[in-house]
């Protein structure tokens, strides 16, 4: 990887030293061979970006010096192959137990974050607020719209796309939907847009009366 969209060549190649463990300002202007003075304003780019985090260290006689070092985000910011990892899982479960018994499993597992999100069920705007908040913490980008007895939450990132399109309904209905479903109590949640389907988003449509 040359280079990370949206950083540049030079911050890509500070964070990829920064990979390795927390450095000093001089360390890495050393490592790319430009002045110091440049590497901090990279730093101080890259720490608003909230990619590196900043803390002062002891090392040997003197004062402390100043330790740069990647943040979860900017770990993010490399490679991970969770979608593969998620797919041998959900494959993995329907040979052992069968679809119904993935499925249950899936239930189980929407149902503990839809608990963490809201612990009671509930269609009231508290309720449907901190559904929101437990969908933004996923990664669904989510935003809440109300018409009449009827809530609609669109979802702008399907955050496990790819395990959705190897496992359809498997995701979509027992993961996503039942994440919903349980976190409203509602007897039905409506699907109308799928981004799986190649829709820009997903929308679910819950009764709230």
């Amino acid at each position: 990887m040359d280079k990370i969209p949206l950083l540049g060549t030079t911050r890509t190649h500070i964070v990829k030293h920064l990979l390795q463990g927390p450095q000093t300002a001089v360390q890495l202007a050393f490592l790319e061979g430009i002045q110091v003075s440049a590497t901090r304003k990279h730093l101080d780019r890259l720490k608003a970006m909230g990619v590196v985090s900043e803390r002062f260290e002891r090392a040997g006689p003197g004062r402390p010096k100043k330790f740069y070092a990647l943040t979860d985000e900017g770990q993010e910011l490399f490679p991970r192959h969770y979608d593969a990892v998620l797919n041998a899982l959900v494959a993995e479960i329907v040979r052992g137990g069968g679809e119904a018994h993935a499925r249950r499993t899936l239930h189980r597992v929407a149902q503990g974050f839809a608990r963490s999100a809201v612990p009671e069920p509930g269609t009231d705007r508290a309720h449907l607020r901190g559904l929101v908040a437990g969908l933004e913490g996923l990664g669904f980008e989510p935003t809440l719209s109300e018409h009449g007895n009827t809530c609609t939450i669109t979802s702008h990132n399907c955050p496990i796309l790819r395990t959705a399109k190897a496992h359809r309904e498997m995701v979509c209905q027992a993961l996503h939907s039942e994440i919903l479903r349980s976190a409203t109590g509602a007897p039905e949640v409506r699907r109308g847009k799928w981004i799986v389907d190649g829709d820009p988003i997903c929308t679910h449509l819950i009764p709230t009366a």
